[in-house]
């Protein structure tokens, strides 16, 4: 883990508030209001764009803190507007940049203990390697 990976996540995310502003502007041209996308899922067992969306800034912001040693900034998962969302990518990516010269000598040493791991746990470098980008890419693609 170092710098690129987090400028990496700044790009994607940015690229995500790209496609939320074309939607803005998609909706605006077509006369509805864009906030109805939020509930929108890509089929029924999936979870919806807001969740999608909350999820990679939260993937992004706590794999870097986690592989820092730092504490990650907490938002409540309470967005209701594509505007608030946008809001959470900034803060995000405004955290974000803050870390980009963060020290991540060491992240192989980090433990992830997920709660549906039961008790088990991923060190560092398997965290970033095979969960990490797996899940921020998944949840990016599908918002």
């Amino acid at each position: 883990m170092n710098k690129h990976v987090v400028l990496q996540f700044i790009k994607m995310l940015n690229n995500l508030d790209g496609l939320l502003v074309k939607a803005t502007q998609h909706a605006d041209l077509k006369k509805y209001d864009v906030n109805n996308l939020l509930n929108e899922r890509l089929i029924v067992d999936m979870l919806p764009l807001s969740k999608q969306v909350q999820i990679a800034c939260d993937n992004a912001k706590l794999a870097t803190a986690r592989l820092s040693f730092s504490e990650a900034p907490k938002f409540e998962d309470n967005e209701k507007t594509v505007a608030e969302l946008r809001e959470r990518i900034k803060k995000t990516t405004d955290w974000l940049k803050t870390k980009v010269e963060a020290d991540f000598s060491k992240y192989k040493e980090a433990k992830y203990d997920p709660s549906w791991m039961k008790g088990q746990w991923l060190d560092g470098e398997s965290y970033y390697n095979e969960f990490v980008f797996a899940n921020f890419y998944f949840h990016l693609t599908t918002a």
